[in-house]
């Protein structure tokens, strides 16, 4: 592995890591002036694609935490577009622009640009609200970046408030909005079941109450004809079953999750009704 080799793999590295690497300053002075490494500030280096975020950490002196981290991290970062910064305690008071968030401390990771995964998730149980942290605790056990068990060992230390957040996650929700969707759901007193299996549709991404299958569909997935031609096939198969199921756009989730969860139990209540007649 070249030292450009290990500057791709961590996004961004200082110089000590680069010459640790077998890069000389000769060598980097060259890639500097050819466009090939972007020199942020004294000691930092990044590649040129890097991500408008890591580029602002590396110039404030800094690193991704909370749920800016958490989304380069692949997770779900809620709807705080804000660049969430940890900035060393020795650190001066440098001025931050408007859209950044200055969170006091130090970390120890090989990463100069982002804090590392455990600190991320604990960082977002601190600062983030209680159902955009448990869905990010759910997307880090969906992404196979952590486990139940794991997560308890993250959170050992942290107050009860933090404990009980890594406690509410589940296994099953593939986006944030799922999560939020379930938390909702979960309050209200239902049982959700996610990604339950159905025999000639596959897998749905709940079941609420044993009896009502209910999907969020995200853009990214159904925004060809293809994806728009296998949702009704599914749709289809699950006709086929007998079983009721409502869609819903991830968008109207987000905004209006008790709106989405109203319908689900108008639903609900009427085919309870319709069980009743029949009986």
């Amino acid at each position: 592995m070249t030292w450009y080799d290990e500057l791709t793999r961590l996004g961004a590295a200082s110089a000590e890591q680069l010459r640790t690497a077998g890069a000389t300053e000769r060598e980097l002075t060259a890639a500097v002036r050819s466009g090939t490494v972007i020199r942020v500030r004294k000691g930092r280096y990044a590649a040129p694609d890097a991500p408008l975020p890591v580029l602002s950490a590396l110039r404030a002196g800094a690193r991704l935490t909370c749920v800016s981290a958490a989304r380069s991290y692949g997770l779900w970062g809620g709807m705080d577009s804000r660049t969430h910064l940890l900035v060393p305690t020795h650190s001066g008071r440098s001025v931050l622009e408007a859209d950044q968030v200055r969170h006091w401390g130090d970390a120890e990771h090989d990463e100069i640009w982002r804090v590392s995964l455990a600190d991320c998730l604990r960082a977002v149980a601190r600062c983030a609200d209680e159902e955009t942290a448990v869905a990010v605790l759910d997307t880090g056990i969906s992404a196979g970046l952590a486990t139940p068990r794991r997560l308890r060992a993250i959170f050992r230390e942290e107050p009860a408030r933090a404990r009980d957040l890594a406690a509410r996650a589940r296994p099953g929700s593939d986006s944030g909005v799922e999560s939020i969707l379930r938390q909702r759901l979960m309050r209200r007193g239902h049982l959700v079941e996610q990604q339950v299996a159905v025999a000639g549709v596959g897998r749905v991404d709940a079941r609420v109450d044993g009896v009502l299958f209910v999907e969020v569909d995200g853009f990214r997935y159904h925004s060809d004809r293809q994806a728009f031609e296998r949702d009704r096939l599914r749709d289809l198969g699950m006709a086929l079953t007998g079983g009721r199921r409502l869609r819903f756009p991830a968008a109207h989730v987000l905004e209006d999750a008790d709106g989405v969860v109203a319908t689900i139990e108008a639903v609900l209540e009427r085919e309870e009704m319709g069980t009743r007649r029949a009986v």
